[in-house]
C-alpha cells in the first residue's frame, strides 16, 4: 500500500492519473487575472465604441472600470510589477498630467496661460477673475476624459499579472472580439440603416460599423486582425499537423472574410491601415525563425498563396463595386480638403494656450472660438482628426514631450525587436506583432483619432504588454504552443 509520501508513489498509475488531472483542471479553468482581463475588455468593447462623452452606456461603463481596477489593484504583486517599473511611471504620470487640468487650482492664472483675452474678458464679466479656475477650457469635459483612461487601465492591470499561458490567450480573445464586431457588421448592412445592429444614435449608418460608432475605427480593429491572425497561424510547433492545418485554415478564411468587410466600410483610413497590417502580417508569418529548414520553404509558399487570394478578393469586391472605401478616394476630395482646413488652424491654437494647452476634451469649445467662417455649417467638429496634432493642442508642450519619448521608444524598441531578439520566441514574436499594430495606431492617428475610445484604448494597451513582454522571458524560452 503506497502513501502519498512514499518516494515509490510516483511511479504508480494513479499518480499520474492524477496529475494529468490536475493539469486538465488547470488548463480549464482561467484565472482570476484572465477573467478579470475578459470582462474589461469585453465591457470596453460593449459599452466604449464611442468617443463621445455623452454617450449614455458611458453612465455604466466608466464606475464598472473603476470597479475592475480595484479589484486588479487587489491582486497584484511585486512579482507582478517587477521589470515594469517603468511602464508604470508613464501610467501614473499620464494619469497625474491629465489629473493637473482638472484640479481647481489655488491661485488664479494668468489669462495668457489659458486663452488669452477672450477667457479673460469671460471671467470679467462674470466677476470670476478672482475665483481658482483649471488648466482646462472645458472641466467637464476634462473630467469625462480622466474617466476615460480606466478602462485601460484596468485591461492593463490584469494584463501585467498574466502567466504566460494566460497570456497567449489574449491572442485568440481579441481575434474573436474583431470577429465579432466584423460579424456584426455584416448584419448592420444586410439590416438597413436603421436597422437594430446599429448601437449609437450617432453613427456612420449604412456602413459595417461593428461594435463602433465610426467606421475609420471599426475598419482599423479589422485591420489589425491581420498580424494577429499571422502570428496565430505561427503557433503550432508543437501541435500535430491536423492541428496546424486548422489553425492555418482558421486565419486564412477570418483573413479572406475581413478583406470585403474593411473595403465596404468605406474607411480610407481604414484601406490604409489594411495594407499596412497584410504587409505587416506576411512579413512576420515569413520571419519567424522555423526550428526545422524544411518547413521554410513552405511557409514561403504559404504566404504566396495567402496574399494571392487575398489580392483576388479585392479585385472581386472592387469589381461587383461594393468597394466603397476605394470608390472615396476618387470621388469625395472634399472631407480631405476640410481636414487639411482644421489643421492649417492648429499653430494659432498652439500658440494661442501655449505653453500647457487647453486640456483634454475641450478641443470642440476651443476650435469654436478660432473656427474660421468658411468652415461654419449646419455640424460642429467633434475632434482634428489628426491624433497627434490635437495632442499637441491639447496638453501643449507636455503632450509633446511625451509623444517624442514615445515615438523614441517605439523606434528603438522595434529594431532590437526585429534585429536583435531571437524570432522564435514566443514573446518576442508577439513583440513583432504588436510593434505593426502599434504602427498602424500611429499612421491612422494622422488622420483619425481611433485611441479615443474606450474600447480602442483598452485593446491598446494589452497590445502594449505585448510590445514590452519579450525582454522579461528567458533566452531559452521557445515558443512551445
Amino acid at each position: 500500500m503506497y502513501t502519498r509520501y512514499d518516494p515509490d508513489y510516483r511511479f504508480t498509475d494513479n499518480y499520474f492519473q492524477e496529475k494529468m488531472l490536475l493539469k486538465s483542471i488547470r488548463f480549464s479553468l482561467p484565472s482570476f487575472q484572465f477573467c478579470g482581463l475578459l470582462a474589461a475588455l469585453g465591457g470596453s468593447f460593449l459599452m466604449g465604441g464611442s468617443s463621445r462623452e455623452d454617450v449614455q452606456s458611458i453612465a455604466i461603463l466608466n464606475p464598472l472600470m473603476i470597479l475592475f481596477c480595484g479589484a486588479a489593484f487587489s491582486t497584484l504583486r511585486e512579482e507582478h510589477w517587477r521589470g515594469r517599473a517603468g511602464l508604470l511611471w508613464v501610467i501614473g504620470l499620464l494619469f497625474l498630467l491629465v489629473t493637473l487640468y482638472v484640479v481647481p487650482l489655488p491661485l488664479p492664472v494668468e489669462a495668457n496661460f489659458i486663452g488669452g483675452d477672450d477667457v479673460a474678458d469671460i471671467r470679467a464679466a462674470a466677476d470670476i477673475t478672482k475665483a481658482p479656475q483649471t488648466l482646462a477650457l472645458a472641466p467637464y469635459l476634462a473630467k469625462q476624459s480622466l474617466f476615460f483612461l480606466f478602462a485601460p487601465l484596468a485591461v492593463l492591470l490584469f494584463a501585467m499579472q498574466l502567466d504566460r499561458a494566460d497570456m497567449r490567450l489574449t491572442l485568440p480573445l481579441l481575434i474573436i472580439l474583431g470577429t465579432i464586431s466584423g460579424v456584426i457588421g455584416v448584419l448592420q448592412l444586410a439590416g438597413g440603416p436603421s436597422g437594430p445592429f446599429y448601437f449609437y444614435r450617432i453613427t456612420n449608418n449604412s456602413n459595417a460599423v461593428g461594435l463602433f460608432a465610426n467606421r475609420n475605427h471599426a475598419a482599423i480593429l479589422l485591420a489589425c486582425l491581420f498580424p494577429m491572425l499571422a502570428l496565430f497561424a505561427l503557433r503550432s510547433s508543437a501541435v500535430n499537423g491536423g492541428s496546424t492545418r486548422i489553425r492555418r485554415l482558421i486565419a486564412l478564411s477570418i483573413a479572406i472574410t475581413v478583406v470585403p468587410l474593411i473595403l465596404v466600410t468605406g474607411s480610407r483610413s481604414g484601406l490604409l491601415a489594411a495594407v499596412i497590417g497584410l504587409v505587416g502580417g506576411l512579413l512576420l508569418y515569413t520571419s519567424r525563425i522555423s526550428t526545422s529548414a524544411e518547413i521554410r520553404p513552405i511557409k514561403s509558399v504559404t504566404a504566396i498563396l495567402m496574399a494571392t487570394t487575398l489580392l483576388c478578393l479585392v479585385f472581386v469586391t472592387i469589381y461587383f463595386s461594393r468597394a466603397e472605401a476605394i470608390e472615396r478616394i476618387f470621388a469625395d476630395p472634399s472631407a480631405a480638403n476640410d481636414r487639411a482646413a482644421f489643421w492649417i488652424s492648429t499653430p494659432k491654437l498652439f500658440w494661442l494656450y501655449f505653453p500647457f494647452g487647453f486640456g483634454s476634451g475641450s478641443f470642440v469649445p476651443a476650435f469654436q472660438v478660432e473656427e474660421t467662417l468658411f468652415l461654419l455649417t449646419n455640424i460642429y467638429v467633434n475632434r482634428l482628426h489628426n491624433d497627434w496634432l490635437e495632442t499637441a493642442l491639447t496638453f501643449g508642450v507636455p503632450g509633446m514631450l511625451l509623444l517624442t519619448s514615445a515615438t523614441a521608444y517605439y523606434v528603438r524598441r522595434t529594431y532590437l525587436l526585429w534585429t536583435r531578439m531571437e524570432g522564435a520566441r514566443s514573446a518576442v514574436a508577439m513583440g513583432r506583432m504588436a510593434s505593426i499594430i502599434i504602427a498602424i495606431f500611429a499612421i491612422a492617428s494622422m488622420s483619425d483619432y481611433p485611441l479615443r475610445t474606450p474600447a480602442m484604448m483598452g485593446f491598446a494597451a494589452l497590445v502594449l504588454v505585448w510590445f514590452i513582454e519579450a525582454r522579461r522571458e528567458p533566452a531559452a524560452a521557445i515558443n512551445k504552443s
